[in-house]
């Protein structure tokens, strides 16, 4: 469970890092990385990005930090 969710908060992360360094723009040939840019900044109208990557990935951080101690307990 652990590992899973620590692949998740780098994935969240990245895209997230990606979006704000404007990795994605100008690749808007490829139909994947057209609806991850569209997708985000839809979104990013609504709210802004960076807190929210913080807190999905410090509420990620945590429930992995409880599985992993849980295992061991």
């Amino acid at each position: 469970m652990a590992v899973a969710l620590s692949i998740t908060i780098c994935l969240i992360v990245g895209i997230g890092i990606m979006f704000q360094t404007q990795y994605f723009w100008g690749k808007e040939s490829n139909p994947n990385i057209n609806a991850i840019n569209t997708s985000i900044t839809n979104f990013n109208n609504v709210f802004n990005i960076v807190p929210v990557i913080v807190i999905i990935a410090v509420g990620l951080g945590a429930v992995m930090l409880l599985s992993t101690a849980r295992g061991f307990g």
